[in-house]
């Protein structure tokens, strides 16, 4: 039987670069993948602050729009009292003129 040649330091020294390379490579690959998941994740942030700003900015317009239509409504309300009431002396004027 053949007696197993002992690896020389060289050889050992070889195998553990290989294996250190193999593994920065790998590192490489991860760190560009973090990179680009990073990058999403910051557009993304920027993509929700802008619809928050814009969210804010609609719900601004949106109170002024409901503090017009309150005061509109308010006035129609208001005018429909006055219509009813002329309504009603209206119709006394024209009972008390048939009378006649």
């Amino acid at each position: 039987m053949a007696k197993k040649k002992e690896p020389s330091l060289g050889d050992v020294l070889e195998g553990m670069n290989k294996r250190f390379n193999m593994v920065f490579t790998e590192l490489q690959k991860n760190d560009t993948r973090f990179d680009l998941a990073f990058r999403q994740f910051r557009s993304l942030h920027d993509d929700i602050r802008e619809i928050r700003t814009t969210q804010k900015a609609d719900g601004e317009v949106l109170d002024e729009v409901r503090e017009t239509l309150d005061s509109v409504a308010k006035a129609v309300d208001s005018d429909a009292v006055t219509v009813v009431n002329h309504e009603n002396r209206i119709t006394k004027l024209e009972k008390a003129f048939r009378v006649r």
